[in-house]
């Protein structure tokens, strides 16, 4: 049953011959508060003097002075309704059945053990957002007594956009719109998720983007003094794709053709220039006495090989064939191996052979995912699409439609979420995210599907199907079961994406002096989403299921990815909020090369960080940066890191002068890695010292100086400073046996320094 249907029989309840009674409804009232406040009955309610004292409280503040307070008689007669069932006492079932009223509480109490609500109507009360509407409507019946307001909590869906595309018998359905459909694994036709059928889909040229290391790659096989090459990283990095890519560019085929074959296990080459070359597709499939051979091959230098492998298989193969050439055990390969993957090796010695170790897991993959999203969007692949009268009502068309008219925002804001998760430590597979991104524009359908919801009397709304929900795995109030079970919208729901309110975006968008002037800047969803925000401002239920809490969860997914604030302090702000992350704007901002630390950013940057420092070295809460008489030398004290115990005087380890030994300033780690991150870095006596400032500690200095005393570090980042903090000490720790630094900690959150001395067998002391 539907929660218009609820609704409609709720506000029934006391009507009869043109006449109102409170009765049921204020028992309906006391049955639904006291499973609120009893959720071990579950579904029970029983008529004893707890009920009957609740009910006289409510019977007392809504029933007129013509009305009697007679508790039992809607405890009984609620049974006319679908959702409340009367439970007899054991044997007198039948008594029950032959009961058409009960004339007082006894006659209740003989034959009736309790009520029960039905397993629909329990689900929408332990709904807290549904429950509150539930009772207003029940509270407003009883303070109106009349049948005037019995719209007010019924919202005719209507007017909102609905999939009703007309299609003719004669219309092609666009094939790409099958392609995407089998890249992700929502159901089983996923068959070109996985590289080898995509070397023979026409369709694979449409999507597909050169890896950045096939050039790599191919320079190292193909050199005179080139190498062999092991290509490795996790279950759908890719791996297959570059290995068909090397394939074409040796073999002189256009990197967009389509292969008559998949490419077998083996693949041998010879170059010009006498070169032989092996590419081995997956390295796992082979047995032990195949992959000895191989080895035995590159050892003597008959070939050189890509291997494409798994971690598994490269240790066995590789540690096993060295036992047995006498190169060495086990144990002594095993770290050197995983060293040279680690590290992205380019000239590991596997005795007398030099490999290459390519680890794509190593790889940021996201701009490569944001260019196959590009080639997906582009007009040839939706050209079927243009000229059929379907496409405005389509829901697959106006996805895509909406990323290709507002790509400037639509795109960036997709991969901005992608980059947070990623940052956070969430890394996706290329076969993972391509798979999310199709999802988005399809919502699983295709050309059957859409044709079977137009056909359909009741209409689904075109936003169930649009991607700002799709994103999430649902359509805006009810989670698509199948599509959950995908990895990336597994992660996506377990970020908390829009969890965290933007007071200043909030107040424009629900309060009625400030909700019209609101625009969400998107022609094609500009009525949408109108409607919507007054919908969300308002205390209704919509016949669809649709709640005003839900209404107001797509809007902010409607302003995360399409609105383009031109307020961009406001914008900004709730973009951080919608992605739970205070750094995020300015570390994508950093990534431009022209882009400069100011001395004010700098500036900024270190005094929060050097607050979390002295935090986590000395184990004391210190206010918010910016008060009273603040310091600038940092101290790693003996501190116990209790909780339950206040160490108001600490002896100092180390101390060092924050503001001169330490410089802030962006900078980029790894040489092939062109990410540009902020760094503390040592100078002087701590030359060498740095700490790369990642986007999660960076959002936690941040929210620590905005007092949010609830956020925790990441333990491994925890670690990382308590390295740190090691290697400070090595550094600066003081070598005079006879004097010792206690730092004191104010009542204004400052650190007193005083100096212990022992000179001529007394102790001096002295505040520095």
């Amino acid at each position: 049953m539907s929660y218009l249907s609820f609704v409609k029989e709720i506000q029934d309840l006391g009507f009869s011959q043109g006449k109102y009674k409170p009765h049921k409804h204020i028992a309906l009232l006391t049955a639904i508060r006291l499973l609120k406040l009893k959720p071990k009955n579950g579904c029970r309610v029983y008529y004893n003097d707890e009920y009957k004292q609740l009910f006289s409280e409510l019977f007392t503040k809504y029933a007129s002075n013509d009305d009697r307070n007679r508790p039992y008689t809607p405890f009984f007669h609620l049974k006319s309704t679908s959702f409340w069932k009367l439970v007899p006492i054991n044997g007198k079932k039948n008594d029950l059945l032959s009961l058409g009223s009960v004339g007082g509480p006894g006659q209740l109490m003989e034959v009736v053990s309790h009520a029960e609500i039905s397993d629909n109507f329990l689900k929408i009360i332990t709904d807290d957002s549904i429950c509150n509407i539930i009772e207003s409507l029940i509270i407003e019946c009883l303070e109106n007594n009349i049948e005037e307001s019995k719209d007010r909590y019924i919202t005719q869906v209507e007017s909102f956009e609905r999939v009703t595309v007309t299609l003719e018998n004669n219309v092609a359905p666009n094939p790409f719109v099958a392609y995407l459909n089998s890249l992700h694994s929502r159901d089983a036709g996923n068959e070109n998720a996985l590289a080898e059928a995509q070397a023979c889909n026409p369709n694979f040229s449409r999507i597909y983007v050169r890896h950045p290391l096939v050039d790599n790659i191919v320079k190292c096989l193909t050199e005179d003094e080139g190498k062999s090459v092991v290509l490795t990283g996790h279950a759908g990095d890719g791996k297959s794709t570059i290995a068909l890519a090397v394939y074409k560019q040796l073999k002189k085929i256009d990197e967009h053709a389509v292969l008559p074959v998949p490419l077998q296990r083996r693949e041998d080459i010879v170059l010009p220039n006498g070169i032989c070359l092996a590419i081995i597709k997956d390295f796992s499939e082979w047995q032990t006495n195949e992959r000895d051979n191989l080895l035995a091959e590159v050892m003597a230098n008959k070939i050189r090989v890509l291997l494409v492998t798994n971690t598994g298989a490269l240790l066995d193969a590789f540690c096993g064939y060295a036992t047995k050439a006498g190169l060495g055990n086990r144990a002594e390969w095993e770290p050197c191996i995983l060293e040279a993957m680690d590290a992205d090796s380019n000239n590991f010695l596997y005795g007398p052979v030099p490999f290459v170790f390519f680890n794509i897991a190593l790889c940021d993959n996201l701009e490569l995912a944001r260019l196959i999203f590009h080639r997906i969007l582009s007009n040839e692949n939706w050209g079927a699409c243009n000229n059929q009268a379907c496409r405005e009502h389509c829901p697959i068309y106006r996805n895509v439609a909406l990323f290709q008219v507002n790509s400037s925002v639509a795109n960036r804001r997709l991969f901005l979420a992608y980059r947070r998760m990623y940052e956070y430590g969430t890394r996706l597979t290329i076969r993972q995210l391509t798979a999310h991104l199709a999802y988005l524009l399809t919502a699983g359908m295709e050309y059957a599907d859409i044709r079977h919801l137009a056909e359909r009397e009741d209409k689904p709304l075109m936003s169930e199907f649009l991607f700002y929900n799709r994103f999430f795995g649902d359509d805006g109030h009810t989670e698509d079961q199948a599509a959950v079970r995908m990895p990336v919208i597994h992660e996506v729901r377990a970020q908390g994406f829009g969890e965290r309110p933007c007071p200043a975006t909030e107040r424009h968008l629900w309060l009625l002096t400030h909700g019209d002037d609101f625009s969400l800047g998107v022609p094609l969803l500009e009525e949408e989403f109108r409607k919507l925000q007054r919908y969300g401002s308002q205390m209704q239920i919509q016949e669809n299921g649709l709640t005003p809490d839900q209404a107001r969860e797509q809007v902010r997914r409607m302003l995360y990815f399409l609105h383009d604030n031109k307020d961009a302090d406001r914008g900004n702000a709730f973009l951080r909020q919608f992605l739970g992350s205070l750094a995020i704007i300015k570390w994508e901002h950093w990534q431009d090369p022209s882009t400069r630390l100011s001395m004010d950013e700098a500036s900024h940057f270190k005094q929060r960080v050097f607050h979390v420092l002295q935090e986590q070295f000395t184990g004391v809460r210190l206010p918010e940066v910016g008060g009273p008489g603040q310091q600038s030398h940092l101290y790693i004290t003996l501190s116990r890191h209790k909780q339950d115990i206040r160490q108001s005087a600490q002896v100092v380890l180390a101390q060092i002068d924050f503001s001169n030994e330490f410089k802030i300033g962006l900078g980029v780690i790894a040489p092939n890695n062109q990410r540009r991150d902020l760094v503390l870095a040592g100078q002087g006596r701590l030359n060498g010292i740095f700490l790369t400032l990642s986007l999660p500690f960076l959002d936690y200095v941040l929210a620590r100086h905005q007092g949010e005393v609830g956020e925790t570090l990441q333990a491994a980042y925890a670690d990382r400073l308590e390295r740190l903090k090691a290697e400070l000490i090595n550094r600066c720790r003081s070598h005079e046996d006879d004097e010792m630094l206690l730092v004191r900690l104010r009542t204004n959150h400052t650190f007193l320094r005083q100096h212990y001395a022992i000179a001529e067998g007394k102790l001096e002391v002295s505040n520095a």
